[in-house]
């Protein structure tokens, strides 16, 4: 009997230091590089300090609260890095969305770069510049297309020393972070003059993921080098699902592969956190859609 007892416990201390060291291999500690080397393009007044604005009566989501950044001057990228053993070297620049104003930054951010590492997914979180008013009061998401340009551009140019396939980074962005998104997988113009050698490098996505996100921009065509898109909306999610099925229906007509899922409730915001609503299963059709275009292969 107690050996019986030895042998289950030894067995079970072997399991419990295993999955210690396993959870801690899951990627080396977030870096985070700033944009631009100095004060980024368009600026045109001082914010006070960057901070988080939740509150204790904050809109919950899966009964938890969602981080809100504002006043960002200095945009940043964090980095991280999946575990070596399930390194993809396939990366996604992720938006969070906030209508301009704020950044829900965990919740459509940190939350969906751990989920992408979990799948061997380099996750780059953009912190780009809110509140958008503040830079450009008639073009309240130019900042964030600057940014989510120069994002692009800079991780491309540094593939090498972030262990990533230059040819396998895509963008990913939800609500208002769907500016970026669209936009760098859109257009050609750069919005914003050339200020070091990651400018000269493309700033395309090689795929793109507007989520719960607007629609094409007026005037904007779709070129012929357009990425392959992926998107998800809620029926019920005001007007929005009508501009998504809109731009579904562009990229059809440009012969430009495209999956859109549009699921009967859900509404906004939900991110990828687990709700009893079908909508919140996307990131699994997400997956599989990697799959398919050979993204999650070694």
């Amino acid at each position: 009997m107690k050996q019986s007892i030895r042998l289950m416990w030894l067995i079970l201390s072997t399991m419990i230091c295993w999955g210690s060291s396993t959870i801690n291999a899951i990627g080396a500690e977030p870096i985070t590089w700033n944009l631009w080397p100095g004060t980024p393009p368009g600026e045109v007044r001082e914010l006070g300090p960057e901070h988080d604005t939740t509150g204790p009566e904050g809109r919950l989501v899966d009964g938890r609260r969602v981080m809100r950044i504002t006043n960002v001057s200095t945009p940043q990228i964090t980095i991280y890095k999946p575990a070596p053993a399930i390194d993809t070297a396939t990366a996604v620049v992720i938006a969070p969305g906030g209508g301009h104003s704020i950044l829900a930054y965990d919740l459509e951010g940190t939350e969906v770069a751990e989920w992408f590492n979990s799948i061997g997914v380099t996750g780059i979180v953009l912190k780009y510049r809110v509140p958008g008013r503040a830079r450009n009061p008639e073009k309240t998401w130019f900042a964030s297309v600057q940014d989510g340009q120069r994002a692009m551009s800079l991780v491309r140019g540094r593939a090498d020393e972030l262990g990533i396939n230059p040819d396998k980074i895509g963008i990913i962005g939800f609500s208002a972070g769907g500016s970026p998104v669209i936009s760098t997988a859109l257009t050609r113009e750069r919005l914003y003059q050339p200020i070091d050698e990651y400018d000269t490098v493309s700033f395309r996505p090689d795929f793109a993921a507007p989520i719960y996100a607007g629609g094409l921009p007026e005037g904007v065509e779709i070129p012929e080098d357009c990425p392959p898109f992926f998107m998800v909306i809620a029926h019920n999610d005001k007007d929005r699902s009508i501009r998504v099925a809109e731009l579904y229906v562009a990229l059809k007509r440009a012969n430009v592969s495209a999956e859109l899922h549009i699921y009967e409730s859900g509404g906004h915001g939900y991110g990828l956190r687990k709700t009893e609503l079908p909508v919140t299963s996307w990131p699994d059709r997400m997956q599989e859609w990697m799959q398919r275009f050979d993204l999650l292969n070694r």
